[in-house]
């Protein structure tokens, strides 16, 4: 008799918006999916989904996630970095250096930290990361002002991680990605936004399908970084 393993998922910041809907598209693609956020809770009720706590900011809890993770014994096949933070009011482009130190611990510092502890986990020529980034993170940016500068520094740190660990990674086949969602209905994208979750969430597992490593993704095509 044959044993049919599950596939794993490891997403981030799955209580609400990108990060729910991309844990629900993995469901029903009949992954295994180890979720987290801050408080442990999802709203997601499925068998095959688990919630762990976690704050990106603090190194004792991504090493509690690491070791569920060892414990579980589980082989990652996607890693999705999804949760982020932007603290600082849209209109406003002075450096706020508290916001800064914040900003970095979470989007870039914490996620660098969580990937690197996960990395003996993914399964060779088998999986993919994906770092959630943004338009604001891109030199090319159309429309380029000096508002937002925390997160916009924080996402660019992030993208340049993605390019170094794609190149550090490609001899065991594992890819690594960045992807821009645009303007998103969510927490932090306000419902005025164009574009819902779930597209975004689509397009996630779009990239799962023989995409290139080591570029940034927006809408199903490279873009500029």
């Amino acid at each position: 008799m044959t044993t049919i393993t599950m596939k794993t998922a490891f997403i981030t910041g799955i209580s609400r918006g990108i990060g729910k809907a991309i844990a629900e598209h993995f469901l029903r693609e009949g992954y295994q999916v180890i979720g987290t956020s801050t408080s442990g809770q999802s709203p997601i009720r499925h068998d095959a989904c688990h919630c762990l706590a976690l704050t990106l900011d603090q190194s004792a809890a991504i090493k509690a996630a690491i070791q569920y993770v060892a414990d579980q014994e589980s082989n990652l096949n996607v890693l999705v970095n999804n949760a982020a933070i932007l603290l600082e009011d849209w209109s406003n482009p002075t450096i706020d250096m508290d916001f800064l130190r914040r900003t970095f611990a979470v989007n870039t510092i914490g996620t660098v930290e969580l990937t690197e502890g996960l990395l003996p986990f993914l399964v060779p020529k088998q999986s993919h990361i994906i770092n959630m980034s943004s338009g604001w993170g891109s030199f090319s940016e159309e429309g380029f002002g000096a508002h937002v500068p925390h997160y916009k520094m924080s996402k660019a740190a992030l993208n340049m991680y993605t390019k170094l660990l794609a190149e550090r990674l490609r001899v065991q086949g594992i890819k690594v990605s960045a992807l821009d969602p645009g303007w998103v209905k969510s927490d932090m994208g306000t419902q005025a936004a164009d574009r819902h979750p779930a597209e975004v969430a689509q397009e996630i597992l779009n990239l799962l399908h023989d995409k290139p490593s080591g570029h940034f993704w927006h809408r199903d095509q490279i873009r500029s970084w």
